[in-house]
């Protein structure tokens, strides 16, 4: 539940672009010329060279799916709250968990509860990928300064080009087309309200309910990591955002050191 008066609004100001290179670069080129305020939402209709996690690139036809990138200034953030409650929630996995749990929120209410986080924090329902998000941090010295939190959804698209994921669209799965603008605005309500809970001290719930929703967990995944394909069973994500997994013993595995074999 929000309170009476947000901390932060995501989604204001509202900037519609086109077609552009990335709404992650283009928000970053926005922070660097100081000319970035914190909540906007920048949307795009077309990216050439869409962002994924490490270096993949994210291929979407023109205007069929939802392509956007808001920003959060972190010292704006700290003004509005306690500076020491700020300090012990202000990691970058309590945001991560507050984005994804965002955007399983907005999806699932039309394609349902078969929609999973996918650690760390991509999109799926049943087996299939439905979108992905980017949080990239810009630190300054010692001090997060901005998240850009960038999100791709499959909204009208059909066809897909990459089939890595087996990718899934909200067409496909509803069989109705939807209004990119509307839903626009439906995400962006969607984040405010987790981003806000997260600020006030919800993470440790939050962690609770990105773990209920976790794609796979409980079931036995083929992984792999230094070069070695294994399957272990999903056990869990714990706060430090490592993936628990059991093979044998339990092992923790931090983002970027094991990659899924699906």
């Amino acid at each position: 539940m929000l309170p009476a008066t947000p901390i932060i609004t995501l989604g204001e100001p509202l900037i519609e672009l086109s077609s552009i290179d990335s709404t992650n670069i283009y928000a970053i080129s926005q922070i660097m010329e100081d000319k970035a305020v914190s909540g906007s939402c920048y949307r795009a209709d077309f990216q050439t060279h869409g962002k994924g996690q490490q270096g993949k690139v994210w291929n979407s036809e023109m205007g069929e799916n939802l392509l956007c990138s808001y920003v959060l200034s972190l010292s704006d953030l700290k003004k509005e709250i306690d500076s020491t409650e700020f300090a012990s929630l202000s990691t970058q996995f309590g945001l991560s968990v507050a984005v994804s749990l965002a955007v399983s929120d907005f999806f699932s209410a039309m394609a349902g509860e078969e929609t999973k986080i996918k650690w760390p924090n991509d999109l799926y329902w049943r087996d299939r990928k439905a979108g992905g998000i980017l949080i990239e941090n810009k630190v300054r010295g010692a001090a997060w300064t901005w998240s850009i939190i960038g999100i791709g959804i499959n909204i009208n698209q059909t066809q897909f080009e990459v089939e890595q994921g087996n990718p899934v669209s909200l067409l496909q799965i509803t069989g109705k087309p939807f209004s990119i603008k509307l839903l626009a605005a439906q995400l962006s309500a969607a984040l405010t309200n987790r981003v806000n809970e997260w600020l006030l001290g919800g993470f440790e719930k939050m962690l609770i309910e990105y773990n209920n929703r976790l794609f796979k967990k409980g079931e036995d995944v083929k992984f792999i990591a230094n070069q070695i394909q294994f399957t272990a069973k999903v056990i869990g994500v714990n706060k430090e955002g490592q993936l628990i997994v059991h093979k044998g013993i339990e092992q923790y595995f931090n983002f970027g050191a094991i990659n899924w074999v699906i």
